[in-house]
């Protein structure tokens, strides 16, 4: 009888690890839990392909976080970017935390009250980037909502339900957690009114071989910190299924290397912001730590865009000229680039860019928010 239930336990586990799409574990926040958090062995382990360099860090807000892995002595560690994480939640020593991994380089993270075992009601309202306090301390949206890095699909408004732990239903002014926990891919909604489509058959640059001023949209940068809104775009693709998601993701995984970067795309890689984070280890192997010109070659086409470095929070991020890159190849959400270093042009480095898309078919995307009004430099044509 003992021998059949260890057998029936060890075919559980085996079951759990390999099998189950979702893994979860929790962390108690003790010592230096402000700097840097570990991650249990075995979950690391048991994972059936190595965790990504970089992962976002969902809160029970929606809102998100992007966060360094380092290995320590053996030990994983969120790093990079965790400090913020703990700081917008007011985390405090002996809190519990539950990490829910949906195996797409995302953690979807809940906050218990070490004290008294009970959610922390507050880490449902945590402002970050787009939410404001009037004086009688409610929470509302501004004219134009925006979350932390990857917060939820755009368009906000259209009506999709997000793929948090919880939804938004907004009224004119607060900002709540809708009751029900409904997880949702991208949307193919209307077009907008007074909207304007951009697409394949109106390129952000002047077509093949030609690259952008590295400065045109720079302004899109994290390092600084204050965002500035800038235009944003929501996607006509049609809906895509959980298995059109993970065949992409499993493609990139199975070309990528120890020199390669892979990205999964999010709302703010190629719907606003358009900001791709660098993990720090990935940029002092690859790229100089410090603000410079990179080249990124997809096929025959290359585009000029930046990489800045913010040496005080220890990372960086290629910004000015991503956002041409993104609209002239139809980047969409959940797509896949995979970054690897192929030399240098003109003293700066190149990026080669593989893309693994979710679905083929190019739809045009739609802008939502007209481009500052401001001058472009003209894009160079690359011999």
């Amino acid at each position: 009888m003992g021998e059949t239930c260890k057998d029936w336990s060890k075919w559980a586990e085996e079951i759990y690890w390999t099998r189950f799409q979702t893994i979860h574990f929790s962390q108690y926040l003790l010592g230096d839990y402000d700097r840097q958090l570990a991650i249990p062995k075995k979950f690391v382990d048991n994972m059936k392909k190595k965790l990504p360099q970089s992962v976002s860090l969902k809160g029970p807000s929606g809102l998100t976080w992007d966060v360094e892995l380092k290995t320590i002595d053996d030990t994983l560690f969120f790093n990079h970017g965790w400090q913020e994480f703990v700081k917008d939640h007011s985390l405090e020593e002996t809190d519990l935390l539950v990490f829910r991994y949906n195996g797409w380089s995302q953690f979807d993270v809940l906050i218990f009250d070490g004290k008294n075992l009970c959610e922390k009601g507050a880490s449902y309202f945590v402002r970050k980037c787009g939410l404001t306090e009037h004086d009688n301390g409610c929470l509302t949206k501004k004219k134009t909502r925006e979350g932390s890095i990857d917060d939820v699909h755009t368009p906000l408004d259209d009506g999709v339900a997000c793929p948090s732990p919880l939804n938004y239903v907004s009224d004119d002014s607060v900002t709540v957690p809708s009751e029900q926990c409904i997880i949702s891919l991208v949307s193919n909604k209307r077009t907008r009114q007074s909207a304007r489509s951009v697409g394949s058959k109106e390129p952000a640059t002047c077509g093949e071989g030609v690259k952008s001023a590295a400065s045109d949209d720079a302004e899109c940068s994290p390092v600084s910190k204050n965002w500035p809104q800038g235009p944003q775009y929501s996607s006509n693709r049609r809906l895509v299924s959980e298995d059109e998601i993970k065949n992409a993701l499993l493609l990139a995984q199975a070309a990528s290397s120890d020199d390669t970067y892979l990205v999964v795309m999010r709302p703010t890689h190629v719907y606003k912001r358009f900001f791709v984070y660098i993990p720090l280890e990935w940029a002092t192997n690859h790229l100089s730590l410090e603000n410079q010109e990179i080249h990124l070659r997809f096929k025959k086409d290359t585009w000029r865009a930046r990489y800045n470095h913010n040496r005080v929070r220890g990372y960086g991020g290629i910004t000015g000229g991503w956002k041409h890159f993104v609209i002239d190849n139809n980047l969409e959400e959940f797509d896949v680039c995979l970054f690897k270093p192929a030399g240098q042009m003109d003293g700066s480095t190149i990026l080669d860019v593989s893309i693994f898309r979710v679905v083929e078919e190019i739809s045009p995307r739609t802008l939502l928010t007209p481009p500052r009004k401001r001058g472009r430099k003209n894009s160079i044509r690359i011999h």
